[in-house]
C-alpha cells in the first residue's frame, strides 16, 4: 500500500468523524452527540487494542503461556482498522437517518446496506483467499458497483415518488414532519402564557375551508413593542420594513385530490362537544399549544379520517372528501 494512502485515509477518517458529530450535533442535541461520541471512542480503543495485540503477537508474545503465531495470510492492520471505521460509519449514518427520516427511512437505508453488503461478501467468497491484493481489488469494484446501483434505486423511488402527484403528501411527510421554520417560533408563550387562542391568529378557521397563516402585519401589532430584542423578533420586524413575507413551510399536508373543510369540522364539533374551536384543533393537530416546533401527531391518511366519520355517524361517501 503506497505510504501516502495511509495519511490521506486517516485524515479522511477524523474529517468524516467530525462532520458526521457536527450532524448529529445539529439534529439530535448535546445527548445524541454524546451517545455517539462515547462510540467513536469505544471504536478507537478497539482499534488500538488490536493494533496492540498484533505487535505484541508479531514480537513472539503468549496468550496463556503459549505462543501465537500469526496466519500468513491475515489482513494487515490497515484493513481491520478500515473495517472497524466503516462499521462505526455506518452505524453513525443509520443514527442521522433515524433522526432526520424517522423509523421507515431508516429500515429502507438498512436494507440497502444489507443488500451491498451480501453482493461484496458473496463477490468475495469466489476468489482465492490468499491473494489478498486481488480480492482488495474485487473488493473496490463490487463496492462501488453497489454503491452507484443501490444509489440510482434510491434516486429512481425517491424522484418518481415527488413526480407521481398521489404521492406528494407522502414523501412530504417523511422529510418534513418537522421542519426548520425560517423563523423560530413557537405556541408555548403564546397559548400558555398569554393565553392567546388558536382563532385570533388562524381567523378564517371557522368561516372559510382553510386555516389561514396570520400575516407579518398581525404579528407586529405586539411585537413592535413585545420581545424586540428577541434575533426571532429581529427577523420578523426585518421582514415588516422591507415588506417580505416570511415563507412559512408546510407542516401538515393532504393530496391534491382530497378536500378538507376546516369550517365544517370546527362547527360539528363545537356543537357536539360544547367545546371552543381551539379545543378541536387538537383532534387532528395534536397539542399544538405545547409544541416549541410545530410537527405532524397524527397519520392524516383515509382510515385516520374514515374512522372518525364513522365514531361520529358522518357520511362516508367518496364524494364527501372527493370532489
Amino acid at each position: 500500500m503506497p505510504k501516502m494512502l495511509i495519511p490521506i485515509l486517516s485524515i479522511l477518517a477524523v474529517a468524516g468523524t467530525f462532520l458526521g458529530l457536527g450532524i448529529v450535533f445539529v439534529t439530535s442535541g448535546e445527548n445524541g452527540t454524546i451517545g455517539i461520541g462515547l462510540g467513536i471512542i469505544g471504536a478507537v480503543l478497539i482499534i488500538a487494542g488490536l493494533r496492540a495485540l498484533e505487535g505484541y503477537l508479531s514480537r513472539g508474545g503468549k496468550i496463556a503461556g503459549r505462543k501465537i503465531t500469526l496466519p500468513s495470510g491475515m489482513a494487515p492492520f490497515w484493513v481491520l482498522t478500515l473495517a472497524v471505521i466503516l462499521v462505526a460509519t455506518i452505524f453513525l449514518g443509520l443514527g442521522t437517518v433515524f433522526i432526520l427520516g424517522g423509523n421507515n427511512f431508516t429500515v429502507i437505508a438498512g436494507l440497502f446496506i444489507i443488500v451491498g453488503v451480501l453482493i461484496v461478501g458473496g463477490s468475495l467468497g469466489r476468489i482465492d483467499s490468499g491473494d489478498m491484493n486481488k480480492r482488495l481489488r474485487t473488493l473496490a469494484i463490487v463496492s462501488v458497483g453497489s454503491l452507484v446501483g443501490a444509489s440510482f434505486l434510491i434516486v429512481t423511488l425517491v424522484v418518481g415518488g415527488k413526480m407521481a402527484g398521489h404521492f406528494f403528501w407522502e414523501v412530504d411527510q417523511v422529510f418534513l414532519q418537522t421542519p426548520t421554520q425560517p423563523i423560530a417560533f413557537t405556541h408555548v408563550p403564546h397559548v400558555q402564557q398569554a393565553g392567546i387562542d388558536c382563532v385570533f391568529c388562524h381567523r378564517t378557521v371557522t368561516t372559510q375551508p382553510t386555516a389561514s397563516i396570520p400575516p407579518v402585519q398581525q404579528c407586529t401589532f405586539c411585537h413592535k413593542i413585545i420581545a424586540t430584542e428577541s434575533p426571532e423578533i429581529g427577523k420578523l420586524l426585518a421582514a415588516w420594513d422591507n415588506n417580505q413575507p416570511i415563507e412559512w413551510i408546510r407542516v401538515h399536508r393532504l393530496p391534491d385530490h382530497v378536500r378538507f373543510v376546516h369550517e365544517a369540522h370546527i362547527t360539528f364539533f363545537s356543537a357536539k362537544d360544547g367545546v371552543p374551536a381551539s379545543a378541536v384543533c387538537s383532534l387532528c393537530h395534536g397539542d399544538v399549544g405545547a409544541m416549541e416546533e410545530v410537527s405532524q401527531q397524527k397519520q392524516l391518511q383515509m382510515g385516520f379520517c374514515v374512522d372518525c366519520h364513522r365514531n361520529n355517524n358522518a357520511p362516508t361517501d367518496c364524494s364527501t372528501c372527493h370532489y
